[in-house]
Formats: structure tokens, C-alpha cells, sequence
């Protein structure tokens, strides 16, 4: 799944897994928060992922389940 992301993706999404907030990623990268943020959709979209929680899951190789019995 990986494989479908961007290097700059690859990097955002790394961030997230690590807890940064939207601005520290932008400040880490040198890049802006809405490029963040644009970064971050393309990427949920691509992994399937709802929100920052289910990508750092994803991104530590942690199985997220769609429903809980």
C-alpha cells in the first residue's frame, strides 16, 4: 500500500506516525500547512485510512478493523 504514496507523501505520513501536528510537519518539511493538509488527503485516499489515527496504525504495520464485534 505504501508503494502508492509519494516520496513527500511517504515523509508526511512518517510525521503523522511519529504524533507531529500539521505544523510541525509543515515546519519540518518546509512546506505550508494547506500543502500539509493537501498532502494528507491524497493519502487517506490512497491507503483507505479515515483519519490521522488509522494511518499511524497503518504506518507502524498496526491491522485496523472496519467493525467491532
Amino acid at each position: 500500500e505504501l508503494n502508492a504514496l509519494t516520496s513527500r507523501e511517504l515523509m508526511v505520513a512518517e510525521q503523522v506516525a511519529k504524533g507531529a501536528t500539521n505544523r510541525e510537519i509543515a515546519a519540518t518539511l518546509e512546506i505550508t500547512e494547506r500543502t500539509v493538509k493537501a498532502h494528507l488527503s491524497a493519502i487517506f485516499e490512497k491507503l483507505a485510512v479515515r483519519d490521522r489515527v488509522q494511518l499511524a496504525l497503518a504506518m507502524n504495520n498496526i491491522p485496523t478493523y472496519a467493525t467491532v464485534n
